[in-house]
């Protein structure tokens, strides 16, 4: 590859470059708040050549309630806030020389880098995968083609409707699996829809009432449960579970069993035997502490971050790197309500033993996501 110097404008050594590598939704966050980080005299780059997805209206989405260009939010607005936005890839990093190489020859230094790129799902996490008659994932489009293809069959006046299994529990599986039940319930038919999950408890972080509720909403609404269970292998349009039982499943949507994006590779980190990256407290790689790393999860913690702390953590990590203070960062003071579009307008909120359901919170979600969304697209 030829020796391609960065140009003047991407050169500016009295101004610390942040570049935010990927459009998932930790740099979402990040690029709706870059006047933070601009305001300790940083330039912020972000690269990816696709457009984010509002994360918190995909389960509406499938459900119907949303369209898919209300869901896609353009990296371009970035620039509203003071970034710049970069339509690329990266091909090539020199870690040493803190320089990223991008497709077409560009190249970019930086003083920190920060990597969030969604996961793919892994192919070989279930023997049989990919015979089923479709393979979905969280993903703004697979959803939507998943809706599209739902559509057509529900509106048919007969024949079979396919069985879905949602392979992942936690809020984001109970998230999808509701909605793909409020899809069938819009043409007044049911769709057979289980979701397998590996925790006691639909919401693992919310209290024992809120779950109880949860179960018995769903149950009456068709759902099928599959809890403390795991799928082994999948065989002629059944999934098998580890305790043996079968469960119906023309199609898959998996939310879990997932791998990191390939375009990570040209990082060259390190992972262990888990596929895990070793960072600190606040995201940061030990291996290079020049890159934080949305995906990862710090190793005292022992469920996963969500969504919103994942960002927000992300978000005061790298203001305070910035700004040079030094300020001890706890989870807690990240912890957030979370609610859930169930797809039925009786939503469900939770913030560790508190939890409250009913239409208002769906009212409440409705302002504050809406709020969240004009803030970054400018029109607030």
């Amino acid at each position: 590859m030829p020796n391609i110097q960065p140009s003047a404008s991407d050169s500016q050594p009295n101004n610390p470059h942040l570049i935010l590598i990927g459009n998932g939704d930790s740099h979402l966050h990040v690029a709706a708040h870059a006047e933070r980080l601009i305001r300790h005299g940083a330039r912020v780059t972000l690269v990816t050549r696709d457009d984010f997805a509002f994360s918190d209206w995909l389960g509406g989405m499938l459900g119907g309630e949303w369209q898919l260009d209300d869901v896609r939010l353009p990296a371009g607005r970035i620039a509203s806030h003071g970034g710049t936005h970069v339509a690329a890839e990266v091909v090539q990093v020199d870690r040493q020389q803190r320089r990223i190489t991008l497709n077409g020859g560009r190249q970019l230094d930086y003083d920190w880098l920060s990597l969030d790129v969604p996961p793919v799902v892994d192919e070989h996490a279930i023997p049989g995968f990919y015979t089923a008659k479709g393979v979905f994932t969280p993903s703004a489009d697979d959803l939507w083609s998943l809706r599209q293809r739902l559509e057509t069959q529900l509106a048919g006046a007969a024949g079979d409707l396919p069985s879905i299994a949602v392979i992942g529990g936690g809020p984001a599986g109970v998230e999808l699996a509701a909605n793909l039940l409020a899809l069938g319930e819009r043409y007044g038919r049911r769709l057979p829809v289980t979701l397998v999950g590996n925790d006691r408890r639909p919401l693992p972080g919310a209290c024992r009432r809120a779950n109880r509720w949860l179960m018995q909403r769903l149950h009456r609404r068709g759902l099928r449960l599959e809890l403390v269970a795991t799928a082994a292998r999948y065989d002629h349009n059944q999934l098998i579970l580890d305790d043996g039982s079968a469960v119906d499943a023309d199609l898959l949507l998996v939310t879990d069993h997932l791998r990191a994006s390939p375009g990570l590779a040209p990082f060259g980190l390190k992972r262990d035997a888990s596929g895990c990256i070793d960072v600190g407290p606040t995201l940061r790689s030990r291996e290079d502490p020049r890159l934080f790393l949305a995906r990862e999860t710090p190793p005292d913690r022992a469920h996963p971050l969500t969504t919103r702390e994942r960002a927000a953590l992300l978000l005061e990590s790298l203001d305070q790197t910035l700004s040079g203070e030094s300020r001890t960062l706890r989870y807690d003071q990240f912890e957030r309500w979370k609610a859930l579009n169930l797809g039925d307008l009786r939503d469900i909120a939770w913030r560790g033993s508190l939890w409250c359901r009913g239409r208002w919170v769906r009212r409440w979600k409705h302002r504050r996501d809406r709020r969240e969304v004009a803030h970054y697209l400018g029109n607030a």
